[in-house]
């Protein structure tokens, strides 16, 4: 979702309607609410959604009735729905792809991307194969199937959930009680620690990366260096930053979302990363394309292949340039490579593996460029001037003069970078969130901790008026 003041008020409005529901209304409120957002950003995605969802529950109710009496049915059923899912998000890339390059009729604007779409049809397609499968024990009514489709607060960006895991808390959600302690610490540090990560961080990356990655023909290789190293922060700081807001916001509802990151700079691996790295997309590609492809059960080779394949997915999935489609091949590629360096057991040594977190990392940065950048060419002319270098040498304070960056606002970035980077290792040593963790300390801490971390939101974060980033970066998938 958008976080502004108008979606605190919503959001406040929303709650209150909740819990003086009675148990059994929970859901059509929930439901209410949710479509109240969804058709107040977007009536054409309002309606994509709602056909996307009529069609998939409609063919899993038929696979759910036929399951066991008649597999051939339901089957091609499912072969069916999971094809139409598939060929309509083909469709909406595509009409995006022409949009983008100014190619596509005005009498055709309703095959441009709608809002959320790409979330969404990734939940039908799980949604009608676990059907298929027996994963969803609970059936849901066609209203918690809206809601499970169209929920405020992570329609835009996601998480994408799981069916099972969504609908298996309905009763807790519809008993739950809004005066908890401890489930209301919880949503609180949640949702303090994405706005901080958001506005204290992200938002003033963006500043300065959009500058940096639409100009690489003016600028030195330092400043290009640093410009990549900022753009790897940005997005992580952005799209963590809006996945924890969605969690603590869910939360409030008594609702359990699927935490999409942790700490996944402070990877082993490239596999580790992707464990890490935005984990309901990665668990999806994994148990939906990888493992029926094969995954690594038919030899080394089709191993590697399928994991080259899923990565192609996974770069179409986040965009239509040529750009994202070298994004997602090196990543397959880098993958497969790394794998392959472990099998021969050259990562044993203890040096090795430091040497390999800081392969991994840099080797995410760099690839970071292919999808912040806004073609191919830009791409590989920003990481040829990185390594190469150009005719441009200007001085530090030169570049900080061009980026309009003053030596506060660095000294901000640097301290807080610090900051962060000591809340990942903490949280990836517990192997725990860092709201979780937050949550968890004695009273008097938690609260002064609270303190200090909404004084420094309040008057270092980048909002308001004034300031042109507002939006998160996820919501263009």
């Amino acid at each position: 979702m958008t976080f502004e003041f108008t979606t605190l008020v919503f959001l406040v409005g929303s709650l209150i309607l909740f819990y003086l529901a009675t148990p059994k209304l929970r859901p059509l409120v929930l439901a209410f609410v949710s479509l109240f957002y969804v058709t107040h950003i977007s009536g054409f995605a309002a309606a994509v959604m709602l056909a996307t969802s009529a069609f998939a529950y409609i063919i899993g109710k038929v696979i759910h009735s036929n399951r066991e009496k008649n597999s051939k049915l339901s089957l091609a059923l499912t072969v069916f729905g999971v094809l139409v899912c598939a060929l309509s998000l083909t469709v909406f890339k595509f009409g995006d792809l022409l949009n983008a390059r100014g190619k596509l009729p005005g009498s055709l604007f309703f095959l441009v991307l709608p809002l959320g779409f790409s979330y969404y049809v990734f939940q039908s397609i799980s949604f009608i194969v676990d059907v298929k499968t027996g994963k969803v024990k609970h059936f849901p009514s066609p209203v918690d199937f809206i809601i499970y489709q169209s929920l405020f607060m992570k329609f835009i960006s996601g998480p994408i959930e799981r069916a099972e895991d969504f609908f298996s808390q309905k009763e807790y959600v519809c008993n739950r009680k809004f005066i908890n302690e401890e489930s209301l610490t919880l949503s609180f540090s949640y949702i303090l620690y994405g706005f901080c990560m958001k506005l204290i961080l992200a938002n003033r990356f963006a500043k300065y990366t959009a500058i940096l990655l639409e100009n690489p023909d003016f600028h030195s290789r330092k400043a290009l260096l640093f410009g990549s190293l900022m753009y790897t922060l940005q997005i992580y700081t952005d799209f963590a930053g809006y996945s924890s807001i969605a969690i603590g916001f869910a939360s409030l509802f008594g609702i359990k979302l699927t935490q999409n990151f942790k700490a996944p700079y402070t990877a082993k691996s490239m596999s580790d990363f992707w464990r890490r790295w935005h984990i309901s997309l990665s668990n999806w590609l994994k148990d939906y394309i990888y493992i029926p492809l094969g995954g690594n059960r038919k030899g080394t080779l089709r191993k590697h292949l399928n994991t080259v394949v899923v990565f192609l997915v996974c770069g179409l999935w986040h965009g239509n340039g040529l750009n994202f489609v070298a994004w997602g091949l090196m990543h397959g590629f880098l993958s497969v490579a790394d794998n392959l360096l472990d099998t021969f057991h050259v990562w044993d040594a203890r040096v090795m593996k430091i040497v390999r977190r800081i392969l991994v990392f840099c080797s995410v940065s760099l690839a970071w460029v292919l999808f912040g950048s806004g073609s191919l060419s830009s791409a590989l002319r920003y990481i040829k001037y990185m390594f190469l270098g150009n005719d441009i040498d200007y001085s530090w304070t030169k570049e900080l003069e061009l980026l309009e960056m003053s030596n506060f606002q660095l000294y901000i970035m640097i301290i807080a970078v610090i900051v962060m980077i000591v809340m990942d290792v903490f949280s990836s040593v517990k192997k725990q969130d860092f709201p979780v963790l937050l949550a968890n300390l004695s009273l008097p801490i938690r609260l002064l901790l609270f303190y200090v971390l909404l004084v420094l939101l309040l008057v270092y974060g980048v909002y308001g008026s004034s300031e042109q980033v507002i939006g998160f970066m996820y919501m263009d998938f």
